[in-house]
């Protein structure tokens, strides 16, 4: 499965490169992006592509920290209708809220989470769909973005409370604690920034209730014709979440899906799939993480991808790559 962002996230990248006198065509060529498409409201790169132009870029510019040049030149703009709805917002905590549910329109490789406790609200990358080594820049983009969204909406001296990041610390820190202004823990579990209450439900004075929901609207049927348009990404959804329970049989997705098994079968069929070829790649891309990146034990991995036995996931394991999990992980 192949997981993507709108193309017009990468102005930021583009313009973070002219500033340090790079040539953006260039990088975004070498990333196997196509430079006539960034500005193309329509289209969406691979997850993976983008992360392989952030580590480019940071390469050809030697600052480890390039993710956090975003603050400086993000415009809201570039997340399209999604943008300018968080710019007609009540409070920050709407326009969080919108974020985390039309979120996926902008990137479906991971999903975010909003809660409340006490006097703190945290925003927090939850169900993360793929994850790669080549993240750390990227997903300090995406963090210097949203602490910019938040100056743009309320003043400069806006700061979150704190902020957690899974990525360990560079020798860049100090750049973090300067962008953010707040107590950083780096190696954290997982990415979250925490803001203080009164801050995110404060009104802000660039509201507006009609402009808000007119490009929410937008944003909902965009959403509405990418999950008609992949069908098969849906139901993989649905099996990761069910692969762990060992109940991953086709009428058990299509009632998670709220249709019938006939109607799940014909869906992917007239994406030219299977309901078992969906199964096995879901199965062989999570297989390829757990024992290669992540260093899973055999027997955990088996039971996470829904296997009755390690010998059954080994069969399936050299067959999808040739080698067993123990050579794999050894030439990796």
């Amino acid at each position: 499965m192949t997981y993507t962002t709108i193309t017009t996230t990468s102005q930021t990248l583009w313009r973070v490169l002219e500033s340090y006198g790079l040539d953006p065509e260039a990088v975004f060529r070498q990333a196997g992006l196509d430079p006539a498409l960034w500005n193309d409201p329509g289209a969406r790169f691979e997850d993976a592509r983008l992360d392989h132009a952030w580590l480019i870029a940071t390469e050809v510019s030697g600052d480890p920290c390039i993710g956090l040049r975003v603050a400086r030149h993000f415009n809201p703009a570039s997340l399209q209708s999604l943008g300018f709805a968080w710019l007609a917002s009540d409070s920050l905590y709407d326009a969080l809220s919108r974020t985390v549910r039309y979120f996926r329109a902008i990137s479906d490789s991971f999903e975010l989470e909003l809660s409340v406790s006490g006097e703190e609200c945290r925003l927090a990358i939850g169900r993360v769909l793929h994850r790669r080594r080549s993240q750390d820049q990227s997903q300090d983009a995406f963090w210097a973005a949203l602490i910019s969204l938040c100056r743009t909406s309320t003043s400069d001296s806006f700061a979150p409370r704190a902020l957690e990041l899974e990525r360990p610390e560079p020798p860049c820190a100090a750049d973090f604690y300067a962008l953010f202004r707040a107590p950083i823990r780096f190696a954290a579990a997982c990415d979250a920034m925490i803001f203080s209450r009164d801050d995110v439900e404060r009104p802000l004075p660039t509201a507006n209730r009609v402009l808000a929901r007119h490009n929410e609207r937008i944003v909902a049927d965009y959403m509405m014709r990418l999950d008609e348009a992949r069908f098969s990404d849906r139901v993989r959804i649905r099996l990761v979440e069910l692969l762990p329970t060992g109940n991953v049989e086709a009428d058990t997705v299509a009632r998670a899906l709220n249709i019938s098994l006939r109607t799940l079968q014909r869906r992917l069929a007239d994406e030219g799939t299977t309901y078992t070829g969906v199964l096995d790649e879901a199965r062989r891309e999570l297989a390829l993480r757990f024992i290669g990146e992540e260093r899973m034990p055999v027997k955990e991995a088996t039971y996470v991808l829904g296997f009755s036995e390690p010998a059954n996931f080994t069969r399936a394991f050299r067959r999808w790559t040739g080698r067993s999990p123990t050579e794999y992980r050894q030439a990796e």
